[in-house]
């Protein structure tokens, strides 16, 4: 059995734009983010509190 013959790729076409778009001169520059407040703060580590398994029933229960 032979393989079928290449065939050449189609030719480039440009692609729609989406309705509504515009083709832009230049790359947006982005500004540097700027850090969140509280970023740096220091985390707290306390005592961690053990918390019992929790089965489906205890989390179905309504109070």
């Amino acid at each position: 059995m032979t393989p079928p013959p290449r065939q050449d790729p189609p030719p480039h076409t440009p692609r729609r734009r989406p309705y509504g778009s515009a083709r832009l001169p230049a790359p947006i520059a982005v500004p540097p983010s700027r850090p969140r407040p509280g970023a740096d703060a220091p985390r707290w580590y306390g005592p961690r509190v053990p918390l019992p398994p929790l089965s489906m029933g205890t989390l179905r229960r309504q109070t």
